[in-house]
């Protein structure tokens, strides 16, 4: 896990710690206070495991209390969930936008495992390809959820990177480039090209909440497979 994305999380008003949930592994723990917060999460493992188990797949955000204290339950993955502890403060845009930045964090992680990093400049794609590809996607998404819908959701899981406000999501439901037009011909960076493909897995995501078997009509009407190479893992 990325210790910039863990300490941007425990930086946010209010949060005393965060866990990350599976069923495939041990749950990890992090803390501005190790100590304290490793004891209550033993004290309240129990009780918020079964929590868990009970949360509808529709439900992206659950809080409540358990033995005097808050806790945030966030949707990141199908099968992985973030655990939050914090004062009785409300939840902020601020816990928003972390949790997002954390979920695309995630997502990132498996497309970086195909060694993104180790193609040339030549071997990726330029930010015109990646447009016109998202582009095509979101003109094919607009049969089912509508622009309106499309926009928000393009905005909601936009990654929070430096850079990234030069991709401007217009009320038309596309999105336009407006920094230098001379580097829409260029190479991106491995880096930035692992955003931008966590920016179309968390859309897809979005979209597969509100449209059945979305991802799967994707993978066979949306796109050509020359775009499905460049933007899907």
């Amino acid at each position: 896990m990325n210790q910039e994305v863990i300490q941007d999380f425990l930086n946010v008003p209010g949060i005393t710690g965060i866990a990350l949930l599976s069923r495939q592994s041990e749950p990890v723990f992090y803390s501005s206070h190790p100590e304290s917060f490793q004891e209550r999460l033993k004290f309240l493992s129990e009780g918020i495991l079964q929590v868990v188990e009970t949360i509808p797949t529709e439900y992206e955000v659950l809080e409540f209390q358990c033995a005097q204290t808050q806790v945030v339950l966030c949707r990141l993955l199908q099968n992985m969930i973030l655990l939050a502890l914090k004062d009785q403060s409300c939840i902020t845009e601020q816990f928003t936008h972390v949790v997002e930045a954390l979920r695309s964090h995630i997502v990132v992680e498996p497309i970086a495992s195909e060694s993104v990093d180790s193609l040339t400049d030549s071997s990726r794609p330029t930010r015109q390809d990646l447009l016109d590809a998202f582009n095509q996607l979101n003109q094919f998404t607009r049969q089912s959820l509508g622009v309106a819908v499309i926009v928000n959701y393009l905005k909601k899981t936009c990654p929070m990177r430096d850079g990234f406000e030069q991709f401007q999501v217009e009320r038309s439901g596309q999105i336009r480039f407006v920094g230098e037009s001379s580097t829409l011909e260029q190479a991106v960076s491995a880096q930035e090209y692992d955003w931008f493909r966590a920016w179309v897995a968390q859309f897809i995501r979005r979209c597969s909440q509100a449209v059945r078997n979305y991802a799967v009509l994707v993978e066979q009407h949306a796109l050509t497979d020359t775009q499905k190479a460049l933007l899907l893992p």
